[in-house]
């Protein structure tokens, strides 16, 4: 049961990067140096747009999470190719039992996800999450997006400095829930959330997000997220990743190796 509670609430913070990360406005105004800012429905346009230009992607990030007592630090590596939906993803970390280096390499292909542990490939039915993805993406170039995200606009600020725009979001308590609960509902998600949802303390999340003032495609993003589930345990998170490699990546191939997969044992609990 535990397991499943941290699993969905790092699925919760998931979706509130999504929708933060594609879909943010500014206000009308002035930049540094005098240069005219854009208003939030220009660079909704744009950003959208550009959204949609992007076919693959590389993200690199560092993530360090406290769940409890325990603390994992991790590295992760991820190249995607958004339609059809392909991923290789590569974690490293320290084993939170014994401090032994852990890497953990995945594909996701063909509504399948292959994982590599220990030089042991395993493979399972990843259908359900291909479809979680798709929902998400489909939050994109909406106007609901952009009503969404007015709804909170005193917690949003947005800046132009040199070739980026830096978009900064400050939410906590009541505010966070009512953003994460319009968020999944969105999405389609909020139904099959919404039990562990009411089982979460709130506490804050804030995130930095920065854009190329020229492509508009998304540079960097470092987010700080804390929760506590049923009034005892603890989760804080604290993330920062870049993003490049944007229409360079023209296929991610299966290594030979993981064709022989076994079933992953307990993929279905």
């Amino acid at each position: 049961m535990k397991k499943t509670r941290w699993m969905t609430v790092g699925l919760l913070t998931a979706t509130i990067g999504l929708a933060g990360c594609n879909n943010e406005t500014i206000e009308d105004g002035q930049g540094e140096n005098g240069s005219k800012q854009l208003s939030n429905t220009e660079l909704l346009k744009k950003a959208s747009n550009a959204q949609e230009d992007i076919k693959s992607f590389r993200m690199e990030g560092t993530t360090a999470s406290d769940v409890g007592d325990m603390t994992v630090d991790q590295r992760v590596t991820v190249d995607l190719i958004q339609e059809p939906l392909a991923m290789h993803q590569t974690v490293n970390m320290k084993n939170p039992q014994d401090g032994k280096d852990l890497q953990v390499e995945s594909y996701i292909m063909d509504d399948k996800l292959y994982l590599s542990q220990n030089d042991q490939w395993f493979v399972q039915d990843a259908s359900q999450l291909g479809e979680m993805m798709n929902q998400m993406k489909s939050t994109v170039s909406t106007d609901k997006n952009l009503q969404l995200l007015k709804k909170y606009k005193d917690s949003w600020t947005v800046k132009k400095t040199g070739n980026v725009y830096q978009v900064d979001v400050d939410l906590k308590g009541d505010q966070l829930k009512a953003f994460m609960k319009d968020s999944l509902e969105q999405s389609g998600q909020f139904n099959q959330m919404k039990e562990v949802m009411d089982q979460i303390e709130y506490k804050k999340m804030v995130y930095s997000m920065t854009y190329d003032a020229k492509t508009y495609y998304p540079k960097t993003m470092d987010m700080e997220m804390e929760f506590a589930v049923d009034g005892k345990t603890d989760f804080s998170m604290k993330n920062e990743s870049t993003f490049s490699k944007f229409n360079e990546i023209p296929a991610i191939k299966l290594p030979m190796e993981a064709k022989n997969a076994q079933e992953l044992p307990g993929g279905n609990q």
